[in-house]
């Protein structure tokens, strides 16, 4: 017969104590009748006792504990023994207990409330017991009458609290004392309580009388927690400029790429979006550009592990675009390496701006860093949620071109103003002697104005106990293109991330665990047609034949009139990627406070790439003769593991609270691929043999290896959580510096000041409800530079027709340079945060300056050296950003039925280089100035078109239609974004909730008023991209015209080609490009819980997500945002989709 087992915290009675331990291990039969005989008379004892210590007062203040833990802490303040039986107790919920001289009575009563257990006070002893449940039929239960009161955790009254009966209309609110009443209710029912600052609850009620309901305080702004490296800490204790992107946010926008989710929602960030290619690249610039030539990304931190911020190329996939320039001598970089990162898999994403915030990643953070913390179980019943999204995709905008009558009259007009006949035979004009001059197509719209098909579906599993919790998740996500290509050519991805936590009974030993893996099939077009789409003549021919061929418009010699731009169709280029992120951590506790650990992560990115030219690509009268099939292999391998012991030491002492961190970093990263190419195949079919073609080339290659050692350590104070010091400190040493200077220390210093916890603050305000001051200052390193370049470096040079003794053979490369130093960054920022009205207003501004000096920069040699130039040499110079970053949180409307939210964020940033000693005599004379920002354009005065000569004319010291650019470029115009933000608002209403964001930009870009592009002007023709914007209509025609825009012509390279690209680099080129767009819309609907329960489902939502639904903006040309035209630009997404729980 099975035992129950029972346990006692007293050691008053360790006899007792031993027995029950006996008990439930089963000892000896004489042992077991002892122990009931002794339990029988403790019983009969107690029951005979006076009851003296009913009134007994505790004071306690618990924050998610077990029941165990109360009851422990009850006999320490009072003379109360526990009896429970152990296993039944397993299943209990923890609870959060903060009362001051309460009665034990009252205590037990909340603790017990939503328990499936009971209690029973018998004088000093407290036996615990399972509840029985007696069900009662609903018809025989009498109407029933409720009284009661709402109160916090305090003991406090709520007012104004809603008390809603579940599944009905019927309700009420509570009063100035927080006591409500409802009458004559059909039982039992469930009520639903919920206050403006408190967690909504529901219990079940099935019979009349009073009672007393405590709900939970919600978390507040605040409180909220904040990811930061090694660790976490609140918005009101943090020192740091740091920003918080949450799952929930994430997971509105229709995106595959995370980085685009934090666009316009972030202060002092501001994101790029390339191209609308998929898996295409993303530029990103947290305060700024701190670094003339070496990288300026961010640091990329994934659950703890750092990753590449830029993938390099295997030669291949330049349809992807870039994420920025790379760092001189680094490989050619395309893509964006958080492509392979599920965002539906993410829980939040920080950003770490400020020295306080990112001292302690030393030089790997000088540009910022960007943390992101994927999903985790949680405590609670295994739940199994589903999410299925379909949506749409469009190009946002179209640039207005010339159609056929006006491309055709420029074209004419052209040749006379040049005094040439265009039907001379020598003259090539296909567009006016081949084409059909009749004939028009709206390229933009046949080419680029598909639409693309956006799939999404994930399935995950989730929960656990207070010992162990899980989640595994799955995502299958398909984006098809807008180019009119085959179904195939898509971007399809499975993702696969899986959580484990555990905790040991005794909370000291915890381990968690990650894997996030994906696998990427990418097929795309080898080129981008955007180009095409825009510039292509109006009257060019059909791309089809109508036998369904590529259609080539061979002239009367049999050669191709034409460059088809669907050659893509079969000159596709195809990315395979598998993406693999690890994460281990192991932590013990030694002693209260003191906890040992470490973490341990390892990354792999295995990438095969693939390209292949077919015959059919080429045109006809090239075939086996000018051109052969063809096909480019690529692969490319990245790893990387890093090893990190931590110590963390965390003791109150009196009113403050000190928190010590000390570790270590060990840090590898590995990176090698290229491509070969092959040429002759006997056919397409055996395209992707590389053993089959007739020659193979090697096309690229590289290979790096960067080591990092680091040793870093942080010390926190918080004093009566007013005053908050925090102090970091690191250590680097970095393979990408000679040993002369492998070594650099780097730190900071971040202090606060709550102020809004001053006494007298306190009690002589009643509108600012928070307020705190906070400074920090410290430095940062970058080391975003090639591997490699402080030693004397050697290349293979491939392909040698005739090798030399049969020997490979290599060219002398690059000088050494063992001096290499560090880019040091020195970061001050200063900000204030305020909450007034009790947090329903918020408001933070921020200021930062920071100062990024010994540049690292390629000097210039002279040719009898034998080298053009060192790579990289410190060069003392400097550069500043200061950036003002302000934003305003509001609570228009709370109440039971409404809520409207606002929040506005708003950045001013400046870029300038401040120093740089001998200027004028070196080789970047004409790329920088001081007192102007890094990224800015030398630019002529325009004056205005000449009525005589129709060339323009410029502000120049000599000749007015041909200015000198060392001479009169005087005009220096900063392309930069002026001002960058955005404005949301978070509306609900029942079950219904709206969620929108306005995205804005100040800048200055070109505006393509003098043509579409400096490779062929207006007038000229090179079949595929002689089109030209529509503005070239008011261009001057004769003698005598006042025109914004000059004349045309069909030669190259006489005045009027060379005054025309005069004209695209004055300050009339440039205009502004400023925007304004709707970046995110999402409504959401909540299906009521009787049709839930009918269905089987919980938590069933449908909803509908868009991006980059509308813009409003004078800028030219197809996109504000990317600001050309030879790449596709971001797309408009609509999704709709259904998110269900089993």
């Amino acid at each position: 017969m099975q035992q129950e087992s029972f346990c006692q915290f007293s050691p008053l009675f360790p006899p007792l104590k031993t027995l029950l331990r006996c008990l439930q291990a089963g000892i000896s039969k004489p042992i077991i009748h002892g122990m009931k005989l002794l339990a029988v008379f403790v019983t009969i004892f107690c029951l005979h006792v006076s009851a003296k210590t009913e009134a007994q007062q505790v004071t306690l203040n618990l924050a998610n504990v077990t029941l165990e833990k109360v009851f422990e802490e009850i006999q320490k303040q009072t003379s109360y023994n526990f009896f429970f039986q152990e296993d039944a107790l397993a299943k209990a919920n923890k609870v959060t207990v903060k009362v001051k001289n309460a009665t034990v009575k009252s205590v037990l009563d909340f603790c017990f409330k939503d328990q499936p257990f009971t209690f029973e006070i018998l004088d000093k002893s407290i036996v615990v017991k399972q509840k029985e449940e007696i069900p009662i039929p609903k018809s025989k239960i009498p109407p029933i009458t409720i009284t009661g009161k709402v109160v916090n955790e305090k003991g406090e009254p709520i007012a104004g609290a809603s008390i809603r009966v579940k599944g009905s209309t019927i309700g009420t609110s509570t009063d100035n004392n927080g006591e409500f009443s409802l009458s004559k209710i059909d039982g039992p029912i469930t009520l639903i309580i919920s206050g403006t600052e408190t967690q909504p609850q529901e219990i079940v009620i099935s019979e009349s009388g009073p009672v007393t309901i405590q709900l939970t305080t919600k978390v507040k702004e605040f409180d909220q927690v904040v990811f930061i490296a090694y660790g976490t800490t609140t918005k009101r204790l943090t020192t740091g400029n740091i920003t918080t992107v949450k799952a929930s946010e994430i997971g509105k926008q229709p995106v595959s790429n995370p980085l685009l989710a934090l666009q316009a929602r972030v202060p002092g960030l501001f994101i790029t979006q390339n191209t609308g290619i998929a898996g295409g690249g993303i530029t990103v610039r947290v305060q700024g550009q701190n670094s003339i030539g070496s990288g300026n990304d961010p640091l990329y931190v994934v659950d703890g592990i750092p990753i590449n911020s830029q993938l390099p190329s295997t030669g291949l996939g330049l349809v992807l675009g870039n994420s920025g320039n790379v760092a001189i001598g680094s490989p050619p970089a395309a893509g964006n390496p958080l492509n392979y990162l599920n965002p539906l898999d993410i829980e939040s994403i920080s950003i770490l701006k400020d020295a306080d915030a990112t001292a302690i990643y030393g030089s790997r953070a000088a540009n910022g860093a960007i943390l992101i913390t994927t999903k985790r179980g949680k405590i609670g019943k295994a739940k199994f949620d589903i999410d299925l999204q379909q949506g749409w995709g469009k190009v946002t905008r179209r640039m207005e071109m010339l159609n056929t009558r006006q491309y055709l009259d420029m074209r004419y007009e052209a040749y006379a103003l040049d005094g040439i006949d265009w039907r001379d035979p020598n003259q090539v004009a296909n567009d006016l002697k081949v084409w059909d001059t009749t004939h028009y197509t709206d390229w933009q719209k046949q080419l680029i104005g598909g639409t693309a098909a956006f799939s999404n579906f994930n399935a995950s599993l989730s929960g656990g106990s207070e010992t162990v919790q899980y989640l595994v998740s799955g995502t299958y996500n398909k984006q098809t293109t807008v180019f009119p290509l085959p179904k195939n050519f898509a971007d399809q991805k499975g993702a696969f991330l899986i959580s484990l936590n555990t905790t040991s009974p005794n909370q000291k030993l915890k381990t968690r665990f990650s894997a996030n893996f994906m696998v990427d099939n990418n097929r795309l077009p080898s080129a981008d047609i955007t180009e095409f789409a825009v510039l292509a003549e109006p009257n060019a021919p059909p791309l089809y034949l109508p036998e369904g061929e590529l259609n080539w418009e061979l002239n009367e010699a049999g050669s191709a009139t034409i460059i088809n731009p669907l050659v893509g169709k079969y000159a596709f280029y195809e990315n395979k990627t598998n993406n693999l992120i690890t994460n281990a951590r192991v932590g013990y506790e030694v002693i209260p406070g003191l906890e040992i650990g470490s973490s341990f992560g390892f990354t792999q990115m295995q990438t095969r790439d693939y390209s292949p030219t077919p015959l059919l690509a080429i045109r006809p009268n090239w075939r086996n003769t000018v051109e052969q099939n063809s096909a480019v292999y690529g692969n490319r391998n990245i790893s990387s593991w890093i090893i990190e012991p931590q110590v963390n030491y965390s003791r109150y002492i009196s009113k403050g609270k000190i928190d010590i961190l000390a570790g270590s970093t060990f840090h590898e990263n590995k990176a090698n691929g290229g491509s070969i190419y092959g040429v002759g195949y006997s056919n397409d079919q055996v395209l992707g043999d590389w053993l089959s073609a007739t020659n193979i080339f090697a096309n690229s290659s590289f290979s790096t290896q960067y080591r990092y050692n680091a040793f870093f350590g942080r010390i926190g104070f918080t004093w009566d959580e007013k005053y908050i010091i925090n102090l970091t400190g690191r250590r680097d040493g970095s393979s990408r510096f000679g040993e002369a200077n492998r070594f650099h220390n780097f730190g900071s210093a971040g202090v606060a000041w709550i102020f809004s916890n001053e006494k007298i603050i306190k009690r002589n305000n009643s509108v600012i409800s928070f307020g705190k001051l906070r400074a920090s200052y410290g430095t940062t390193g970058n080391d975003q530079i090639a591997d490699y370049l402080y030693l004397s470096r050697y290349f293979p040079v491939p392909n040698v027709q005739v090798p030399y003794q049969s020997s490979a053979a290599i060219s002398g490369g690059l000088p050494p340079n063992p001096h290499l130093q560090w880019e040091k960054t020195n970061k001050f920022q200063t900000g204030i945060d305020l909450g007034f009205l009790k947090n329903r207003l918020l408001l933070n501004a921020t200021y930062s300056r920071n100062i990024s000096s010994n540049q690292l920069l390629s000097y210039s040699l002279p040719t009898i050296t034998g080298f053009a130039n060192i790579p990289f040499v410190n060069f003392p110079a400097t550069v500043e950003n200061t950036t003002w970053e302000l934003s305003l949180n509001t609570i228009n409307i709370q109440s039971t039925q409404v809520t409207w939210e606002t929040g506005i964020n708003l950045t001013i940033p400046r870029n300038r280089l401040t120093e740089f000693p001998d200027l004028d005599n070196s080789t970047y004379k004409n790329q920088l100035i001081i007192g102007q920002p890094l990224n800015f354009t030398r630019a002529y005065k325009f004056q205005q078109v000449d009525p005589a000569t129709g060339l323009y004319t410029f502000d120049a010291k000599q000749d007015p239609f041909n200015p000198d650019y060392l001479e009169d470029a005087k005009i220096f115009i900063n392309t930069n974004p002026r001002i960058y933000g955005g404005f949301h608002n978070k509306v609900t209403y029942k079950g219904f909730e709206l969620d929108f964001l306005f995205q804005f930009v100040k800048q200055v870009a070109y505006n393509m008023r003098f043509g579409s592009n400096f490779n062929t002007l207006p007038g000229n023709f090179f079949r595929g991209s002689s089109n030209q914007p529509a503005d070239i209509i008011n261009r001057w025609h004769k003698q005598g015209d006042i025109a914004p825009v000059g004349k045309v012509s069909t030669l190259e390279w006489d005045n009027v080609y060379l005054n025309t690209t005069y004209a695209m680099g004055s300050d009339a080129a440039f205009s502004d490009a400023s925007y304004l767009r709707l970046k995110n819309l999402s409504l959401s609907w909540n299906l009521p819980p009787a049709l839930q329960r009918k269905l089987g489902i919980g938590n069933g939502q449908l909803y509908i997500h868009a991006q980059n639904i509308l813009t409003i903006t004078s800028y030219k040309g197809l996109d504000p945002e990317n600001q050309n035209i030879y790449t596709l630009p971001p797309l408009k997404i609509i999704s709709a989709g259904v998110h269900f729980q089993l």
